[in-house]
């Protein structure tokens, strides 16, 4: 019974981890760097952020509202900015709809995605 267990877990976490190489979308700005081959300038081990990006939102988190350190490295406005993608209109569609960025793995994983309770999930129309 442990073995099967095992086996199930195994199964399980690493088709996880698979998928989220194939994101549905990852976004306009971060399609293009992906193509010119520079989004290794910004994520240089996409395995680390995959399996910690909680972990380091939350550190995030608790920088910047406890400690009020504000950076626009790594922040959760540059996520929206860069993996925000526009649809026919050429309007922004928001980041936690179905099919976009953040959703899919969310979805896969089975874990809610309430950061955007409080914030944007669109970049400003300015950008």
């Amino acid at each position: 019974m442990k073995r099967l267990l095992i086996v199930f877990l195994t199964v399980f976490l690493t088709s996880v981890f698979a998928y989220a190489d194939k994101h549905v979308n990852l976004g306009d700005r971060a399609s293009e760097l992906k193509e010119e081959g520079k989004s290794e300038d910004i994520h240089p081990d996409l395995k680390e952020i995959r399996i910690m990006h909680p972990n380091f939102l939350m550190h995030k988190r608790d920088k910047t509202l406890r400690q009020g350190i504000r950076t626009k490295r790594n922040s959760l406005k540059a996520c929206v900015n860069c993996h925000s993608a526009t649809d026919q209109n050429d309007e922004f569609m928001p980041i936690d709809q179905s099919g976009q960025f953040c959703s899919t793995c969310h979805q896969k994983v089975g874990t809610s995605l309430d950061c955007f309770s409080c914030h944007r999930n669109t970049p400003k129309e300015d950008l």
